[in-house]
């Protein structure tokens, strides 16, 4: 290096120091593996752009982070103790000077010889979270730096100062890209574009595409032919003036757009970060290094469960937290009021009306609306199940959307678009007591400024620590393939008569892979061993010795590969459900006891039925057992395999109906080697003796769909009984099933809300018909249904598992009361 070039070099970083010393970058997507990885090895880092400042800053977080030092003599091959520096328009031979073509043949030829264990490390420096906007000025001066000269920098460091995100890749073989050529250069140059491609992706996963302006985004979707062509439709009505359409359309698309503006998105992360810290001690984040890969690669479309309104504030939280784009989330029409309506259209929510039926312009302006959005390559965030569950389930996925975003895809088929399944759980639900009574039967309160005004006893309480966890992303073409593999060639032949079967598969694969990223935290657990005591108490020792089978049940089978368990001891899991869900503990002389009562028993449902389906197999296997002794193994795998369907359809289970049989034999496998079942010579199997604690944890067991085999059982006995000779209105026999239902929930003391929830028995309908033992029969007056033979020996299945006691309790209960005229 010429002895001027050193001495600015050396003047530039003296003149920056001050201006550096306040900046507080991000690392994000670090592995700690990279100490091993790099250690020893010549390491060269890669930037995208050259930049004394990028490089005077990654300096210092090198050091911070214990890596490879930037020592190396500018124009000399780094070592295993000084690390190098390169910028890409070097690698690719676009520029560099004298020195990085040195560098880079030095590289090359060291490379060539196969003896030099050269290590690139693609570097990421994004100077602040905007991605930039198509008509400002100012945000463009002040973006995040990229191509910036002197003085732009300057002002950039100055701006961002405190939002500055540093990605450091994984590392790459120089030798091996070098070596799939016969030409050294050529195969650097091969590395060059890959690279090139990476750090396009790295851009569009932090900082998304280039923003259009709210005003512009309703004039693209009000210039779009479809919506013109409703705008003429409306105007054909001779009541309405041809200017007044034109205001409508106007107002519609301004009530749906979403108004994205970075500097909230950076307000609302101050604010977030300082509630959150009051109401939760900590937020939990899973698998969010698959979804970064995803995000290098694929649009992504979010698809979450939905159990609190602050499940959209978690996600987009935790996507800015880990350096990834915040989504544009469609939310309801119902939280677009003032001040909450603005702040979360600023922050990215697009308004969405719960029905378009009758309303061909509203329908035509939102398609249109959600087309540019993921036209134009922007993340987007939607909730399958409509609302919010109530029960701690699964809600049946609702498809209005996904049809949408698939018929969207269907158009431009060669963009790359992933679809991410999240499960989000709390430790203690924010709306808990509202959902209890919504559930009973009050009205659902609308959400408005007074609402939020009374929110605020919430900081008064703590609410533990919500998990997000993102699931195995689905490939849209991928799904597309699954069900048609030639749907490219019937597309393009203007054959789309097999999307429908893609939305089918899209909507039940996304919930079962929501359940299979599944996290089991401590109150999840311990609700659903204590409410298997038919009084919702139990002995402590009792209760941490279930804690420890259920969990060594789920660690040597796990229920999948992304699930995820409580750490800790069982004491120690106790002792967190404890603190959150209010569970009380009476001393005794014989030991002490847990017990739960109210409102606290009640919501302990909740969080039970948002993780039951972990272990539902086992349950249901453990059924068998609950009033015999000895179960021929054939018999039983027999009969799992004919009453799964209605379990997997109802808890979205991950397990194919075909490989059910499979499953069952591995489950009895597991139980076997922990000793809560034994086999026999004659091909039974036995459970432990009464009184053991092993029969203590298996009827435990057992217990966990005890509910849903209740409502199951007085579902078939009502509908046997009722239409087993003429057909009837399916919305009759809904509303008397669950007024059924209820009266059982009342008579027995049940608190479970399952048994106020519509969307369950029109589940397991649902099922009963798809097995074909209710058949359907379209009339003018709406669904008839009517029983099929097969439907009251299923009717006994369910009865056995229940016990010989409950048949006759259920008969009464199914009988409506005859009123007597004189009373």
């Amino acid at each position: 290096m010429p002895w001027f070039t050193r001495l600015f070099f050396l003047l530039c970083r003296m003149l920056s120091a001050p201006f550096l010393a306040g900046i507080k970058p991000k690392l994000v997507q670090f592995d700690e593996s990279l100490h091993a990885e790099l250690n020893g090895k010549p390491v060269c880092y890669v930037l995208r752009q050259h930049s004394w400042t990028d490089r005077f800053l990654l300096e210092r977080v090198f050091k911070a982070y214990e890596l490879p030092l930037l020592r190396a003599t500018p124009g000399k091959l780094p070592d295993h103790d000084r690390a190098a520096c390169l910028y890409l328009p070097v690698l690719s031979g676009q520029r560099g000077g004298s020195r990085g073509t040195n560098t880079m043949a030095a590289l090359v030829a060291q490379a060539a010889e196969g003896d030099y264990p050269l290590q690139i490390v693609p570097v990421s420096v994004f100077w602040g979270r905007d991605p930039g906007s198509e008509t400002s000025f100012f945000k463009l001066l002040l973006g995040d730096g990229e191509r910036a000269g002197a003085i732009r920098k300057l002002m950039v460091i100055l701006a961002q100062r405190r939002n500055v995100l540093i990605h450091i890749a994984q590392p790459l073989q120089f030798s091996t890209f070098v070596a799939r050529k016969q030409d050294p250069v050529a195969g650097a140059a091969v590395m060059a574009r890959m690279l090139s491609f990476y750090y396009s992706r790295r851009k569009a996963a932090s900082l998304g595409p280039s923003l259009l302006s709210r005003q512009q985004i309703v004039d693209v979707v009000l210039r779009r032919q479809v919506v013109r062509d409703a705008i003429a439709e409306e105007k054909n009505d001779a009541k309405t003036k041809p200017e007044a359409v034109n205001k409508q359309a106007r107002k519609m698309a301004e009530e749906v757009a979403a108004n994205f503006d970075g500097r909230m998105i950076r307000a609302l992360e101050l604010i977030l970060t300082w509630a959150f810290r009051k109401i939760f001690s900590g937020l939990n984040i899973h698998h969010v290094a698959r979804l970064r890969e995803t995000a290098n690669s694929q649009q992504l479309i979010y698809m979450p469960s939905h159990r609190s309104h602050f499940d959209y504030l978690l996600i987009s939280y935790t996507l800015y937290m880990q350096g990834l784009v915040p989504p544009h989330i469609a939310a309801g029409v119902n939280l677009n009021f003032w001040p909450v309506g603005g702040l979360l259209r600023r922050g990215g929510a697009f308004y969405i009306r719960r029905s378009f039926g009758g309303q061909k312009l509203y329908s035509a302006i939102f398609k249109s609306y959600l087309d540019v959005l993921l036209g134009r390559g922007y993340p987007v965030e939607f909730f399958p199940e409509g609302g919010r569950s109530r029960t701690g389930r699964l809600l049946p996925p609702k498809k209005g959307m996904l049809k949408m975003t698939v018929e969207s895809f269907i158009q431009q088929p060669g963009r790359n678009v992933a679809l991410v399944p999240i499960y989000v759980c709390y430790d203690k639900l924010v709306e808990s007591a509202s959902y209890v009574k919504e559930l009973r039967g009050a009205t659902k309160k609308s959400e408005s400024a007074g609402g939020l005004l009374k929110a605020r006893k919430i900081f008064k309480s703590s609410y533990g620590s919500p998990h997000v966890a993102f699931g195995q992303p689905l490939r849209l073409d991928e799904c597309f393939s699954h069900i048609e593999p030639d749907w490219r060639k019937r597309s393009q032949a203007g054959d789309h008569s097999f999307v429908p079967a893609v939305i089918d598969y899209i909507a039940l694969e996304n919930m079962e892979r929501i359940n299979a990223a599944a996290v089991v935290n401590p109150i999840g657990l311990v609700a659903m061993i204590l409410l298997s005591s038919p009084q919702r108490a139990m002995a402590e020792d009792e209760l941490l010795l279930q804690i420890d089978h259920f969990i060594a049940i789920l660690r040597r089978l796990p229920y999948s590969p992304d699930i995820t368990l409580p750490e800790g001891s069982a004491k120690e899991i106790f002792e967190q459900a404890a603190r959150t869900a209010g569970l009380s503990r009476i001393d005794h002389p014989w030991g002490a006891i847990i017990t739960a009562t109210g409102k606290e028993a009640v919501m302990l449902t909740y969080y039970r039925n948002s993780v039951m389906h972990v272990l539902a197999l086992p349950s249901l296997i453990a059924r068998f057992f609950r009033h015999s002794q000895r179960v021929n193994e054939a018999d039983l795998i027999e009969g799992c395999v004919l009453l799964y369907p209605f379990v997997k359809n109802e808890l979205f289970l991950r397990i194919k109906i075909e490989d059910c049989a499979a499953a069952v034999k591995e489950q009895i496998n597991n139980l076997v080697a922990l000793d809560l079942l034994s086999r026999n010579d004659d091909g039974s199997l036995s459970r432990a003796n009464v009184g053991t604690a092993d029969y203590a944890v298996l009827t435990g067991l057992g217990r966990i769909l005890r509910e849903t085999f209740e409502r199951y059982t007085i579902t078939s006995l009502l509908l046997v009984q009722d239409i087993s000779d003429v057909a009837a209105l399916r919305k009759d026999i809904e509303k008397n099933t669950i007024e059924m239902a209820q009266r059982l929930a009342i008579l027995s003391g049940r608190e479970a809300p399952e048994y106020f929830d519509k969307n369950l028995f029109r589940s397991y309908i649902d099922t009963l018909i798809q097995q074909g033992l209710l058949l359907v029969e379209e009339r003018d007056e709406g669904e008839f249904l009517q029983v099929d033979k097969r439907l009251e020996a299923l009717s006994q299945r369910w009865v056995a598992l229940l016990g010989p006691d409950v048949q006759q309790s259920m008969q009464q209960l199914i009988r409506k009361p005859v009123m007597n005229e004189d009373d």
